[in-house]
């Protein structure tokens, strides 16, 4: 059982300290699920599936976690595509992009998302480095 944070504690450390983070790619052919976020940072842009890693939470275990409570999917991690950085005024997060595939479930999302859709082409309000991780992870599959 992974244990939460209280917000306080959150909303203290958020000022001083970076944050761990997965994000989970999911690919059907050239297109890529995103999510709308309903909570800062970036309330109202779209985004990839993730989540904050949790003390003694590998990140693989953060990464079968987001999905399941994100999305509803139980997932197998195929391939680890890099490290990538967001800093801004609300948050410092470095984030894990893992390519991943759903093995069971049907998407339905959580209270931290309003809608999703399959994406060839990036809305504009998506999240920079989730506009970079998804390039990589694109460009990968070829290599």
């Amino acid at each position: 059982m992974v244990k939460k944070a209280p917000q306080k504690d959150y909303e203290h450390f958020r000022k001083y300290f970076a944050f761990s983070c997965v994000d989970l790619i999911i690919l059907d052919g050239k297109s890529v699920l995103l999510t709308r976020r309903t909570r800062n940072p970036y309330k109202g842009y779209w985004h990839l599936p993730g989540s904050m890693v949790h003390k003694d939470e590998t990140l693989q275990g953060a990464v079968k976690r987001s999905a399941k409570e994100e999305l509803n999917l139980n997932v197998k991690i195929k391939r680890f595509v890099g490290v990538y950085e967001s800093i801004n005024k609300f948050r410092h997060d470095v984030s894990h992009g893992f390519i991943v595939v759903p093995s069971k479930g049907k998407i339905k999302t959580d209270y931290q998302s309003d809608d999703y859709g399959f994406f060839t082409r990036l809305p504009d309000k998506t999240l920079p480095h989730h506009k970079k991780m998804i390039r990589d992870a694109l460009n990968s599959r070829h290599k």
